[in-house]
């Protein structure tokens, strides 16, 4: 992506989360963006149509690198050495990105959009709790495989949940300890 591209980009996102703190989503208007972003009118609008769009896109950026799949040694964590096969390992990793970007997703947690980052949540988290429970890592009850994920998504949103209402301080090892042993 072109550097000037991405340096707007930015600024919008920043001016969405920065009107966010200030007020609930449903009460942003385009116009709260720009004075926060400090952009042109005609910069926004060759980017986004609406505020949908910036919350769909920072969404996106949000989640592109949480589910990139990549075990790489990252600033705040390293799983390089870890196998992607280690289910554990992709849950803590996936709590570390959400950590990383804590102010922002606090800010939409606390906001009614809170909702929309939640379903994408457990969209993107599909075909991780898929394979667990698939691969027998939680024991198979008999449970239809639709209710099984739907219980399984519901109970890491509310990790994710309490993980953001406790400041981030719990560890992520600990917090994807307390995600297996509920699921068990």
């Amino acid at each position: 992506m072109d550097r000037r591209i991405k340096k707007t980009l930015v600024k919008i996102y920043h001016g969405f989360g920065s009107s966010l703190k200030e007020k609930d989503y449903g009460d942003i208007s385009i116009e709260d963006i720009l004075q926060k972003a400090n952009v042109a009118r005609s910069t926004f609008y060759a980017h986004f149509k609406t505020k949908d769009e910036v919350l769909d896109s920072l969404l996106d950026n949000i989640f592109h690198h949480v589910f990139s799949h990549s075990l790489a040694q990252e600033e705040t964590h390293d799983f390089s050495n870890e196998s992607v096969l280690d289910h554990k390992h992709l849950y803590t990793h996936i709590l570390y990105h959400l950590r990383d970007e804590q102010a922002l997703i606090s800010t939409i947690l606390s906001a009614s959009c809170r909702n929309r980052f939640l379903e994408e949540l457990k969209r993107l988290m599909r075909p991780l709790i898929e394979q667990t429970i698939t691969s027998s890592i939680f024991p198979n009850k008999g449970i239809p495989d639709e209710l099984a994920f739907e219980s399984t998504a519901n109970l890491f949103v509310t990790l994710v949940e309490y993980f953001f209402s406790t400041g981030c301080t719990l560890a992520p090892e600990l917090a994807t300890d307390y995600f297996f042993a509920m699921n068990q």
